[in-house]
């Protein structure tokens, strides 16, 4: 059996030591770019470097060992890749690793080619060509407007030696927002983890088109006597410089003052007073010039004067279910094109024009209930003038928020009920003469069941609270419960345990390769032969909805005392042995007594006492019996 056990022991020491050998040889890189006719140094690891060495067509400038590595520097002649191969031969077995090593030649030079000027709507060609490049096909050719990229190629294989010049096309449309770009080319050679990048020269282009006709923003509504903005826009004129803009208001010539946006539309704002003796109807007209070219717009906005309203309630003050009048006046003289509006809580009730009344009950649980009379102009109900009465209503406590069970989590926020009532509700939260609303956070022994109320002039209301405190788990204790001292082959008993409200659950973490099993609950090792992989760090993770904790125990397999087992082995050997001489010597012994047993004449014998007819003569008087 130990033999076996031994011969184990090596096979698996001997398959670590060839994967150590394995992680510990290796090409420290799988790929690398050359410029053409440079050298570059290529690094292998290993663990034995005079048994290494450096394979490829490449010439082979130097080489040099180190205590755990092999470095040879090669250089790269032609465009051809090559692959250098890095060996150890150990004798009984071979490792390789390779690296690709490529040539490559950045571009001399990136150029595009492309009209300045610009018409929008017409296509356009944009023609970048990249010079003696190598290799293509790790060649990005990207086209940029204004920074961003606007089309890109990417070559592919096959490799192709030597420089080449490429180039690539791309057509557009022309757009307003073109105007102004810088347009370039840019050529990328992504060579492994290097990224190398050429670009050309920026050309700023400039885009032209004809107006269209000029947008007129301007409010529709203007209340007489305030000042407001009037605005014309022209878009699409170009050059924007050249473009005129010319405002009226019903026959007054208005000052413009406009303003290019980065777009190249023009933009003419113009400041105006409202202040007529007549409302209704008026024109703005705005004309744009763009050298013989001429459009014209036109709107017609509406000068107005706001209403002004009066409201009145027959009671301030109700209790719930109370009824109140409203009364809604227009105090205009002219009364106009208005109408009147009663609201109760946001919610239109009544409408009419000149005077409007109504009457309604107070039947919402709110504090305040508001009652709104709304003016506005009938042929735009936007334009209104409003007032605002809050009829104050009130009603005894309800609860709004008071859960049963309540649950709180130790350290937090009290628990709280909350009620509605007008005037708004005390409430209180009692036990014992423990009031959880003055606690400023939760501990443990909060738990109970509370009597909650609240109360106002109106009434009272209570309800009885049952509360739970939850915790996080305690520090765990972890004790190591065995028979006698750990050794190979012992029992082990690993007991972790901690509190926590919910009850936590556990977890454990165990050195590698340890063999245990657990208790249904987890908060139990188990460990039925120790052996070696047993020994080490054993960690309990205790957690549970609010936290999570953790305990470490260090575990010793003292080795098996091999001489003392044979030592205790050989003495009890020896004394079953002479146990055993004992007892067969006993046996013995009595044998022999049992067959001795009898009367025995100690005086010579004469020939006439001898046996007669078989019978043995009695011994004389004075003779010595021996039994």
């Amino acid at each position: 059996m130990k033999t076996c056990q031994m011969l184990a022991l090596c096979t698996v020491m001997l398959f670590t030591q060839v994967r150590s050998q394995d992680k510990d040889f290796g090409a420290t890189i799988s790929e690398v770019f050359v410029p053409l006719g440079e050298a570059v140094w290529l690094n292998c690891s290993t663990p034995k470097p005079n048994q290494t060495f450096y394979d490829s067509r490449l010439y082979k400038n130097q080489t040099k060992r180190g205590p755990n590595w092999l470095a040879v520097e090669v250089i790269v002649l032609d465009w051809q890749n090559s692959t250098c191969v890095c060996m150890l031969d150990t004798g009984d077995r071979q490792l390789i690793s390779h690296t690709q090593v490529m040539a490559y030649a950045l571009p001399s030079d990136v150029t595009i080619d492309l009209q300045t000027e610009l018409e929008e709507g017409k296509e356009y060609t944009i023609n970048c060509t990249v010079h003696e490049v190598a290799p293509l096909e790790y060649l990005t050719i990207n086209i940029s407007r204004g920074g961003d990229v606007i089309d890109t190629i990417s070559y592919e294989g096959p490799h192709v030696v030597n420089r080449r010049n490429v180039s690539h096309l791309h057509t557009f449309t022309a757009r307003r927002s073109d105007n102004l770009k810088d347009f370039s080319c840019e050529a990328i050679l992504r060579l492994g983890s290097e990224v190398h990048t050429v670009k050309s020269t920026e050309i700023t282009v400039q885009t032209y088109t004809l107006p269209e006709v000029p947008v007129i923003n301007v409010k529709k509504w203007i209340e007489n006597g305030t000042s407001f903005t009037a605005e014309c826009l022209l878009a699409n004129g170009f050059p924007p410089q050249n473009v005129s803009l010319k405002m009226v208001f019903e026959d007054t010539l208005l000052n413009v003052i406009p303003v290019t946006t980065n777009e190249g539309t023009v933009k003419g704002t113009t400041q105006l007073s409202a202040d007529f003796s007549d409302l209704g109807h008026k024109t703005i007209r705005c004309e744009a010039h763009l050298f013989i070219l001429s459009m014209e717009s036109r709107v017609n906005v509406n000068i107005y004067e706001l209403p002004t309203v009066d409201l009145s309630l027959s009671e301030y003050t109700v209790n719930l279910e109370e009824n109140v009048t409203a009364t809604c006046q227009s105090t205009n003289i002219d009364p106009g094109p208005y109408g009147l509006t009663i609201s109760v809580d946001g919610k239109e009730e009544k409408t009419g024009q000149t005077s409007v009344t109504h009457t309604f009950t107070a039947s919402q649980r709110t504090p305040s209930l508001p009652v709104t009379c709304t003016a506005y102009i009938t042929e735009n109900t936007n334009i209104s003038q409003s007032t605002t009465q809050d009829l104050e209503v009130h009603y005894p406590p309800e609860f709004t928020y008071c859960p049963s069970p309540s649950i709180l989590v130790e350290g937090g926020t009290p628990f709280s009920c909350q009620a509605d009532g007008s005037p708004r509700p005390p409430v209180i939260c009692e036990a014992d003469g423990r009031y959880i609303n003055h606690a400023v956070t939760v501990t443990r022994d909060m738990s109970g069941n509370y009597m909650c109320k609240a109360w106002n002039k109106r009434g009272e209301t209570r309800k009885l609270v049952s509360v739970t405190v939850q915790y996080p788990p305690s520090n765990p204790n972890v004790t190591v419960l065995t028979n006698e001292t750990i050794r190979l082959g012992n029992p082990v008993n690993i007991t972790c345990s901690s509190d926590g409200l919910p009850a936590p659950t556990y977890s454990w973490l165990v050195p590698d390769n340890a063999e245990v099993t657990y208790s249904p609950d987890k908060s139990l090792v188990i460990i039925h032969t120790a052996a070696a992989t047993h020994a080490g760090t054993y960690t309990c993770v205790v957690r549970n909805a609010h936290g999570e904790v953790e305990a470490k125990q260090e575990v010793t397999i003292a080795p098996d005392d091999f001489n003392r087992r044979l030592l205790i082995g050989i003495v009890c050997g020896v004394g079953a042995l002479v146990l055993l001489a004992t007892i067969i010597s006993l046996v013995r012994y009595i044998g022999w007594k049992n067959d001795r047993k009898g009367f025995y004449a100690l005086w010579r014998k004469t020939p006439d006492q001898r046996h007669k007819n078989g019978n043995i003569p009695e011994p004389p008087t004075n003779s010595t019996s021996c039994v």
